[in-house]
Order: structure tokens, then C-alpha cells, then sequence
């Protein structure tokens, strides 16, 4: 879900054929179920909140929020109406309710102020260039509720060279423009600088394709 006005998404694995290679390639190369319960972990879900799962893709995180906090509404949102359809696929046949999933730009997203208490994206910012990143983040604050949390989880500053090295193949593939970023640690300061408060690094994880870190973040 790569957000650009003046252009259509670009597919997850950045070619449309690949898109159904998607959930056997991320969790081959990154434990994907064991990361993403990690995000979900640090939140501390409430009976009757409503998150948001934001760039969804196949709905993994969604169905994961769900299946551990079934008091919860979740909404998925995509730009990519074929993964979108994957997702609604993979929830109908897991014959999981209270998901529901939204077709939408992370820089416009499709819904009012104010109103998710928690917000989770994974494996999702380094798509995005820096402009569209801090428009997204600017998003993502204005839909969540006072006190409401932000929880991301991506690629970032590698803990040492080998780590730099397994990244590049990702870089190759998304392009270095969006990517080079993360390589310096550019999340906490895009918090930052997009208003966010209490900012904390939760956990770091290396895997075949480069180091992820995992965020926490509060709309004041």
C-alpha cells in the first residue's frame, strides 16, 4: 500500500504477480505470525476499543488482533483492491466477525477524527518516501483519539553489517529512495516530529531480510 496521489498503488511485493506469493514469502523471511503478535502484545486492548490495522494487506495482523482480542473492532485498510479481496477471502474462511476491511490511501485515510484508540501497521512505512511517510504519520495522529496509540513495526537501523548486507536485496526490490531512510533510524524522529509523544523503541528482531524495531507512540 504505497500512498501517492498522483499515482496507483504499488502492490505489495512491488509486482502484481507476486501478490499471491505474499504470505508464504514475508513469513518465511521474518516469522511474520511471531513478529506481529509482538505489536499486538504491547497494546493493551480494552473491551469495545476499535483499531485500526493499517496497510492490512492479507489481513494477517487483523485476523491476529481478532483471534486474541475478540472484544475489539478492527478495520483493515488497503489501497490495493486485489490484496484487499485476499483478506476478506482469508477472514470469511476463517470464519472470523468483527473485522471489516476499507479501501484507502494511508495519506487520506477514509475516516473521521478521533476515532480508533489504537493503530497498528506492519512492514509498511519503508514504502513510502519521506514526504508520504510524514503524511501518513500526520494521518494516523489525527484518526486516533487523545491518549490513542500508535504501533509499528519495520525496517530500521541495522544492528550491525551483516544485518545492513541482508537488508539490501529488500532495498533492490521497494527502491532506495523510500528505504535509504530507515537505514539511519528515521521512525522516531518522524514521531516526533508529526506530534506524537512518549515515543518508545518496545523491541528489535533480526531476520533473513534486515533488522525490524518495533514502535509505541501517543497522541497527546
Amino acid at each position: 500500500m504505497k500512498a501517492d496521489k498522483n499515482k496507483a498503488y504499488i502492490p505489495a511485493l512491488k509486482y502484481r504477480w507476486m501478490t499471491r506469493f505474499y504470505d508464504p514469502l514475508i513469513q518465511w523471511g521474518m516469522q511474520e505470525k511471531k513478529l506481529k503478535m509482538y505489536l499486538v502484545n504491547q497494546a493493551v486492548l480494552q473491551p469495545g476499543e476499535v483499531v485500526m490495522d493499517l496497510a492490512c494487506g492479507t489481513g494477517t495482523l487483523a485476523l491476529l488482533i481478532r483471534r486474541s482480542h475478540s472484544h475489539v473492532q478492527v478495520i483493515g485498510v488497503d489501497a490495493d483492491p486485489e490484496i484487499v479481496a485476499i483478506a476478506k477471502e482469508k477472514i470469511k474462511r476463517n470464519q472470523t466477525n468483527g473485522i471489516s476491511f476499507k479501501e484507502g490511501f494511508s495519506d487520506r485515510l477514509p475516516f473521521s477524527n478521533n476515532l480508533f484508540h489504537h493503530v497498528f501497521t506492519s512492514l509498511f512505512i519503508h514504502h513510502l518516501t519521506l514526504e508520504k511517510k510524514k503524511e501518513t504519520f500526520e494521518e494516523v495522529r489525527r484518526t486516533l483519539k487523545p491518549g490513542g496509540q500508535f504501533h509499528i513495526i519495520d525496517f530500521e537501523k541495522p544492528q550491525n553489517g551483516l544485518m545492513r548486507a541482508a537488508f539490501f536485496p529488500v532495498q533492490l526490490l521497494d527502491g532506495f529512495e523510500t528505504t535509504s531512510p530507515h537505514v539511519k533510524g528515521i521512525i522516531p524522529s518522524l514521531l516526533k516530529e508529526t506530534g506524537f509523544a512518549a515515543i518508545e523503541e518496545t523491541g528489535q528482531f533480526s531476520t533473513a531480510i534486515g533488522t525490524l524495531r518495533a514502535y509505541r507512540a501517543f497522541k497527546p
